[in-house]
């Protein structure tokens, strides 16, 4: 929070990042003090990935220096300040458009000497082809065939405005109803030459990424842009290693909607970050089990450190050990006696979170709070043969509900919604206790 107000002031003032091997020194100094010099448990990519993808918005700072380039770029592909493209574009030989989609970087290499001017090319042409794949509705072939020359007029025709579709077919409206967007007859011929080559790429029809998040936006348009771009660099990531070797232990796999559901909605049952944490951790595994230490240090003995039978995989940890069973049995036979029905015990229901909707909508947050509370309390004796007790586990889930709850959400964030939640959490408390009152 200290630091990224300081880097993008940096990156929106001056776009002089030459080099991007700074980024990646930069990254190491991240994960070095995330991780505390320890080997990464979790990938970068995952870390800086959306929350609602599954992430934990770890801010990335290239993602982010590219984000202000293209909030610099605006003026070049929008042509409406002049004062700045004659500043930024003192000595160019042609037209802004005619660089940025036309390629004429080849034929005028001095473009690319201008320190600022270079940087930003270079975020552009990593870019280009994912943010616009046909010929974009706001390009100009008029402004990139004309002469370049200071102090030029702003309005240049676009292929949005001067483009008319004939049933199927685009073509190039008439020299008649462009006469006053065109400087003469010659002019509208070298754009009709330029429509012939732009016509085997194609035409934009509808709105580009480019438009919606860059050009029509007059607020956040650095937030935008750095949302589409952290979508494209994440994207191989969409189905998570973490969710496989889940869908492995299991048996079966997990619909992506319940994963999706988890992630949007599933973890603002509280604002308190450390119950958000242990259902992170689940998800992507943090725990280090006796099978991990085993080929890390190279040791010998990888048996579960309850049973001290099987060998200590992380599921069999959590899940499969005999002694792990009875507490989950246990917590399982509890909950149905508050809730006052049955449902199944299923491992990604108690362990993630994930009830595949078995649990009534209105009983969901006590759920969760339920569980979380059981994990947390195994997790506390991870390398012990102990677990926790049902005088524990009760202790903790009123602790967390009460704290989180009442003194948490209420009073900082003072929504209806919030407050009826809490009216019927006190109406658990109060069958739970009339419950072993009896």
């Amino acid at each position: 929070m200290n630091v990224l107000p300081k880097m993008l002031f940096l990156f929106q003032t001056l776009q002089i990042v030459d080099r991007v091997e700074c980024f990646g020194k930069w990254q190491k100094d991240i994960s070095k003090f995330v991780w505390q010099g320890k080997k990464p448990r979790i990938k970068f990519k995952i870390l800086t990935d959306s929350k609602e993808r599954g992430g934990f918005a770890l801010p990335d700072l290239r993602l982010y220096y590219e984000a202000a380039a293209f909030c610099w770029m605006k003026d070049w592909l929008l042509l409406e300040n002049t004062d700045v493209l004659d500043l930024e574009g003192f000595d160019n030989a042609f037209g802004w458009h005619a660089y940025l989609w036309y390629d004429k970087v080849k034929a005028h290499k001095m473009f690319k000497n201008h320190i600022v001017r270079k940087a930003i090319f270079m975020v552009w042409t990593k870019y280009k082809d994912l943010l616009e794949n046909k010929t974009p509705r706001w390009l100009s072939p008029a402004e990139a065939k004309a002469w370049k020359k200071p102090n030029m007029e702003v309005g240049w025709p676009k292929y949005g405005e001067i483009l008319e579709k004939v049933g199927e077919n685009w073509r190039l409206q008439s020299y008649e109803k462009l006469k006053n967007k065109v400087q003469n007859w010659f002019h509208y011929a070298q754009i009709q030459e330029v429509f012939k080559l732009d016509k085997k790429v194609g035409f934009q029809v509808e709105k580009s990424k480019l438009e919606t998040e860059l050009l029509e936006p007059k607020t956040k348009v650095l937030s935008r842009m750095y949302n589409l771009l952290l979508k494209w660099n994440t994207q191989d990531e969409t189905v998570k290693s973490a969710m496989i070797k889940w869908a492995q232990d299991i048996g079966y796999n997990i619909m992506f909607e319940d994963w999706e559901r988890l992630w949007t909605t599933g973890m603002k049952f509280t604002a308190r970050n450390a119950l958000k944490e242990n259902i992170m951790k689940m998800i992507y595994r943090w725990y280090m089990t006796p099978v991990k230490l085993a080929k890390i240090y190279h040791l010998s003995d990888n048996k579960c450190w309850k049973c001290k039978e099987a060998e200590g995989t992380f599921f069999h940890l959590w899940w499969t050990c005999p002694k792990v069973k009875v507490f989950w049995e246990m917590i399982h036979n509890e909950l149905k006696k508050v809730l006052k029905y049955t449902f199944p015990k299923k491992p990604e229901a108690f362990l993630l979170g994930i009830d595949g909707q078995k649990v009534l909508k209105n009983d969901r947050t006590f759920y969760m709070y339920a569980t979380t509370a059981a994990r947390i309390l195994i997790a506390k004796y991870w390398k012990t043969q102990d677990l926790p007790t049902l005088e524990e586990w009760q202790t903790q889930l009123m602790d967390y509900m009460q704290l989180a709850e009442m003194t948490g959400r209420i009073r900082d964030l003072g929504e209806e919604t919030i407050e009826e939640d809490w009216r019927k959490f006190k109406d658990y408390l109060q069958k739970y206790f009339k419950l072993y009152e009896c």
